[in-house]
């Protein structure tokens, strides 16, 4: 049957005539007749025709005693998981349905029934489901993929009994501590702890000592990819290092999964290490190079996770003066191909990697840009180019200014509005050092058509009319239309026209000014301009009164509304305490925005770094040396022998073992056998094509 046929909505009589119609014998032997009827019921119940289908509860429940289809199994357990919500007191009918469901053989009927109890919010359902619990983590040998699952659903009963769940935490906390369970379990059973703590704002923190965060990180190799990421991910921020030491040896242990396909397995890493960096003395330079060329690496995915790995590169270059990624600026070169977003994100990741160094290749490719037939693209190019002269020193603004009198030259509408625009930013900054090239502005007074760029060439126009002869003639272009204009225009031509007055009290400046202030209070419907304007003009009355005692000279006007203006500075860092929050949420939706977690998930508690007599007050201050240096406290010794030979069996292979050759050793009674003795049993070297095939590709 059709995906049109299902999923249109029913009469309950009409489904109740292909229920009863069959017996159970015939549905046996008709097994897509009956699949048809029930999966009408779920596809009604997902399209909201509840009232309907309450009424095929009984009906339902007759087929609940066919165990050997497991579909109309899961068909039945969905029904009552949404009319659980909906009239939870007809569900009790189903309460023996289900637990007889639990306690057959069949793993996935299991996990079902289990689910089921979670789900429905019933009193009699929690008590049971909690029970189920308890009895398969207190069994000898229970189905992992079961145990699993009931570890997870305490996330939910935390909502329903916290304090009964907390109860359960001192179990989860051996099978943790333990690791006698199957490590998927383990992870379980790490990852509840975890979230209990997360989700309840009146718990403490969650942590873990060193040692069981050594062992989880050496039980990553036995864990798929989805296990590995939210070890690392709980282990951020639960585990505190309390030397030096501690956070390299952890460092190491995690620095091969930076290798890994999976992204999320990779920022986690990432994540992870840049968080035990608060807790080092110094940054080996080989460590920079794997995690610049981890996040190279992570360029090539898909669109829509290059976009959150370009927003956490954003990330990591603000949280640095210097920042510790070593990436060339040719990895955010626009294609032609790249969605808006990338590119949008490429240009800002281009804004911040521009030093005295690279600022050539990058205005050559901003010039580019700047003239591709994507007109949002060209207008965002013209703008970083205006950002990157007010940001940098004075000896690279020329060489911004000169890519954009380029530009000039080119003559296309929205390129030269944008230039007004930027150009007012960079003669804020430098307003004695490009005088020479106002007139060559304003030539374009006619066409700027945009509010943004007519602000723009208004303030350029009124600033320089020291220079500019025809002044008054540019700026009648804007004021004989000025009540057609925007507000934002119309604020701008009115403060305009009362600083020429002011500046040159003739007889032309002075019509201009008191017929635009007469228009602005008598036509005027805006209540903003026209108070404006009768500010303006009762300051202009004040240096006209008799009254010397209320005299206002036309000096102490000027600094009122002609003052000086600051020089305008590009501030592209962002707090302390928020950058430190943003690095313990790599990898989430936190690092695409750049706010704190608080202005985005209200209830989420807020990360911050851990005490540590070993935490680095201020990382900017942290050096990155060679690789021959030795780490403060590299040689100190352990407490006692036995946390010494543990901490030598932590060390795994590097990332540059790659090559070695692999020697399988096979024991045999507790005796070790020598290659010598049994060559047969080891496993041959394999060659250097199926090495090269089969081996992940080196950090260079």
């Amino acid at each position: 049957m059709s995906d049109q046929r299902v999923f249109a909505r029913y009469k309950a009589n009409e489904i109740v005539t292909d229920l009863q119609n069959f017996g159970v014998k015939k549905f046996k032997s008709n097994t897509t007749r009956r699949k048809n009827a029930l999966r009408k019921i779920i596809a009604n119940l997902t399209l909201g025709n509840y009232g309907e289908m309450s009424l095929l509860f009984s009906e339902l429940l007759k087929f609940w005693q066919i165990e050997d289809d497991l579909e109309v199994k899961r068909i039945c357990h969905e029904y009552i998981r949404v009319m659980g919500v909906i009239k939870p007191q007809q569900a009790k009918e189903a309460l023996p349905f289900i637990m007889d469901d639990f306690k057959s053989r069949d793993e996935k009927l299991q996990m079902m029934a289990l689910r089921t109890l979670v789900l429905v919010p019933l009193r009699e359902f929690s008590d049971q489901a909690f029970d189920c619990i308890i009895s398969l983590v207190n069994h000898k040998a229970p189905p992992e993929d079961v145990t699993r699952m009931a570890i997870y659903a305490l996330l939910d009963l935390d909502e329903i009994d916290h304090e009964r769940v907390l109860g359960l935490s001192s179990i989860l906390h051996d099978i943790v501590r333990l690791q006698s369970s199957p490590p998927e379990v383990v992870v379980a059973a790490l990852h509840t702890l975890y979230s209990v703590h997360e989700k309840n704002a009146n718990m403490e923190a969650f942590g873990i000592s060193l040692d069981l965060a050594f062992n989880m990180l050496e039980l990553l190799p036995e864990l798929n990819e989805w296990n590995k990421a939210t070890v690392l991910e709980i282990l951020t921020t639960s585990v505190v290092p309390q030397h030096y030491l501690d956070a390299n040896e952890m460092i190491e242990l995690a620095l091969p999964y930076l290798q890994q396909v999976n992204t999320y397995v990779v920022l986690n890493t990432l994540k992870f290490i840049m968080y035990l960096l608060n807790y080092v003395d110094v940054i080996k330079e080989s460590l920079a190079e794997k995690l610049s060329n981890s996040v190279i690496a992570l360029l090539d995915k898909p669109p829509e996770l290059q976009f959150l790995v370009l927003r956490n590169v954003i990330l990591l270059l603000l949280s640095r003066e210097s920042s510790l990624l070593r990436l060339d600026i040719s990895y955010f070169f626009i294609e032609y191909n790249d969605p808006i977003y990338i590119k949008d994100t490429k240009l800002e990741c281009l804004y911040l990697l521009a030093d005295k160094e690279t600022l050539p290749r990058i205005l050559e490719e901003l010039e580019q840009y700047a003239t591709d037939i994507d007109i949002q693209m060209s207008r965002k190019s013209v703008r970083a180019i205006g950002n990157l002269a007010v940001k940098l020193d004075e000896d690279s603004v020329h060489d911004c200014v000169a890519v954009l009198l380029d530009l000039l030259e080119f003559g296309v509408d929205y390129v030269v509005q944008e230039i007004m625009s930027v150009f007012r930013n960079i003669l804020r900054k430098y307003p004695n050092n490009f005088k020479k090239n106002v007139k060559e502005l304003v030539k374009h007074t006619e066409v700027v058509q945009e509010p943004e760029s007519k602000n723009a060439m208004i303030w350029i126009i009124t600033q320089y009319s020291d220079i500019i002869p025809n002044y008054l003639d540019l700026f009648k272009v804007f004021s004989s239309n000025m009540f057609n204009e925007t507000l934002e225009v119309q604020f701008s031509i009115l403060n305009s026209a009362t600083k020429f007055f002011i500046r040159r009290p003739t007889k032309e400046t002075e019509e201009l000014c008191m017929d635009l202030l007469k228009g602005c209070t008598d036509q005027e419907n805006n209540p903003d301009l026209r108070d404006k304007a009768f500010m303006y003009w009762r300051l202009l009355s004040l240096t006209k009164m008799a009254d010397t005692s209320n005299t206002l000279t036309f000096e102490a006007l000027k600094s009122v509304i002609d003052g000086e203006l600051p020089l305008i500075e590009m501030n592209t860092k962002l707090d302390p305490t928020v950058l430190e929050e943003l690095e313990l949420n790599i990898g989430t939706i936190v690092s695409i925005y750049l706010k704190p977690v608080s202005h985005i998930f209200r209830l989420n508690k807020t990360k911050l770094l851990p005490p540590s007599p070993v935490l680095n007050p201020n990382k900017d201050l942290l050096p990155v040396v060679n690789n021959s240096f030795s780490p403060t406290g590299a040689n100190r010794n352990r407490q006692n022998s036995e946390s010494q030979s543990s901490t030598k069996s932590r060390r795994t292979a590097m990332m540059d073992d790659y090559d070695k050759p692999a020697e399988k050793i096979n024991q045999l009674k507790g005796k070790r056998k020598s290659s010598s003795n049994n060559p047969s049993k080891l496993s041959r070297k394999p060659s250097t094509l199926l090495r090269k095939l089969s081996m992940k590709r080196p950090f260079s």
